[in-house]
């Protein structure tokens, strides 16, 4: 099984990223024997959106699985959209929380467990829990939409074929 961990380093002996969303690395690992590539997130500066556009990074990875200490309501429901399992680790290296992982120790994430803009720097519970909503955002929510649309209306017209076939 390969899993995406989020790391705060390009190898499997990096501690793990307690952030999901602006992680500086993630690590595909292939949980049987430790190989692994190693990704620069291409999220990690951006000013806003982050979750999302790491998220949709990560699922381009193909992995059935992410393990990380924290993510992010956006991330989390473009992962599980993606069908990706989200895994909670705490501390440790990579290599400890994949080991783990393969154990069965790390709790699955049944929702977000991090506030919207978690992982930027100076923010904190104060803050409004409604973000202003960016224009790149907002870009990103529309082509997803778009996606579904499209996606929604190709299982019409399956359902719609096999039920003509069955009635004749």
């Amino acid at each position: 099984m390969k899993v995406i961990v989020s790391s705060t380093g390009s190898d499997v002996d990096s501690v793990i990223s307690p952030v999901f969303g602006r992680a500086k690395f993630y690590l595909l690992v292939n949980t049987e024997d430790f190989s692994f590539d190693s990704f620069e997130n291409p999220a990690v500066t951006q000013s806003g959106g982050a979750g999302i556009q790491a998220a949709q990074f990560v699922l381009k990875k193909k992995p059935e699985s992410v393990i990380s200490s924290n993510i992010g309501p956006n991330a989390y429901e473009v992962l599980t959209a993606g069908s990706v399992h989200c895994y909670i680790a705490t501390d440790g290296t990579v290599r400890e929380t994949v080991e783990a992982f393969n154990r069965g120790e790390l709790p699955m994430m049944g929702a977000a467990n991090a506030d919207s803009h978690a992982g930027i720097a100076g923010s904190s519970a104060s803050h409004s829990k409604e973000p202003a909503i960016e224009e790149d955002e907002l870009e990103t929510l529309s082509a997803r939409l778009r996606d579904l649309r499209g996606q929604v209306a190709e299982i019409l017209k399956q359902l719609d074929r096999i039920m003509e076939e069955q009635s004749t």
